[in-house]
């Protein structure tokens, strides 16, 4: 296992990144994607999600989360410290730091659109006031909003809808959760508002998502998928090595920092992405590549795009 383990490592983490990016991606706008099903049930869902979306988001850099998890400028300036995380991953070495600002600049234009204050101590008594809007708007729908963000993932991934168990709840947690090691995971843990995972249903692999409200809901429906699709690229390790290479990544408190670079990402992997093939063949395809072409498809995505989409293409 020994020289080829920090190789699949590096894999997953790369996975990892397009994973959450995707689901912040969803996250950030998949409202619009059934805007007119939103429209029909509560016609001011639109408008509180949009909202909540763009301030939950940057609540990586102006809310409460700052204190758990330190300031994100601080964790990536430490980037290629030997004891980061991230030390080992080309990617998020030479890039990390740049694509979690370009992820906020990105989050604080939309954000001075719609008037939404990112001020620290302000934003979090703002974004507080959304989520009591967010859950007002809701009372009485959560089934039918369930089955709605079920609609908006099928249109995003094009996935049969009965592999997704979706619910809006306060009993959030899926599936077998690993205990966090330290004491910002486990404080994570006791926050989380979503939750995801895939699991066996008879012959099939399900998607199951529970969050306390549409939006996170749908950023759930949206990951769980990402993840089924990515497996496609760790199905052929035997369980040691699985298991080794999940509990090396697969941390609760890597998350901020995955989703802040992931977004980014994700954006610039869209751009980049062939035209002819679906979103899930092509992440597919992506997953399946061994961990060092893997390495440098990430690199030339934010370094040489017209390189990237030519290899994309030939995939």
């Amino acid at each position: 296992m020994g020289d080829d383990l920090s190789d699949l490592i590096s894999k997953r983490l790369s996975l990892n990144l397009l994973i959450q990016g995707a689901a912040t991606h969803g996250f950030l706008s998949a409202h619009y994607v059934v805007e007119d099903e939103l429209n029909a049930v509560n016609p001011h869902l639109i408008h509180v999600y949009d909202k909540l979306a763009v301030s939950g988001f940057l609540s990586y850099w102006h809310g409460d989360l700052v204190l758990l998890q330190g300031h994100p400028e601080r964790f990536w300036r430490r980037v290629r410290d030997g004891a980061h995380p991230f030390s080992s991953h080309p990617l998020l070495v030479k890039h990390g730091g740049a694509l979690a600002r370009a992820a906020k600049a990105h989050a604080d234009a939309r954000a001075k659109q719609k008037g939404i204050v990112s001020i620290t101590g302000i934003h979090y008594v703002k974004l507080m006031g959304l989520t009591f809007q967010v859950a007002w708007h809701e009372r009485g729908l959560k089934k039918q909003l369930a089955e709605i963000a079920v609609a908006a993932t099928e249109a995003i991934w094009g996935i049969d809808p009965n592999r997704l168990d979706a619910e809006i709840t306060y009993e959030v947690e899926v599936g077998d959760v690993r205990t966090p090691e330290t004491l910002t995971g486990k404080l994570f843990r006791l926050a989380a508002a979503g939750w995801s995972g895939v699991q066996r249903q008879g012959d099939s692999l399900i998607v199951v998502a529970r969050a306390i409200c549409w939006p996170l809901l749908l950023h759930e429906l949206v990951k769980g998928v990402a993840e089924l699709v990515c497996l496609h690229g760790l199905n052929t390790l035997d369980r040691a090595t699985y298991d080794a290479v999940i509990d090396a990544t697969d941390k609760i408190e890597y998350e901020p920092w995955t989703m802040q670079a992931g977004s980014e990402l994700w954006r610039r992997y869209l751009k980049v992405k062939p035209a002819d093939r679906s979103l899930a063949e092509s992440l597919m395809q992506v997953a399946r590549l061994q961990p060092r072409p893997l390495d440098r498809l990430m690199l030339a995505i934010v370094d040489e795009p017209e390189l990237a989409a030519e290899w994309l293409q030939s995939l």
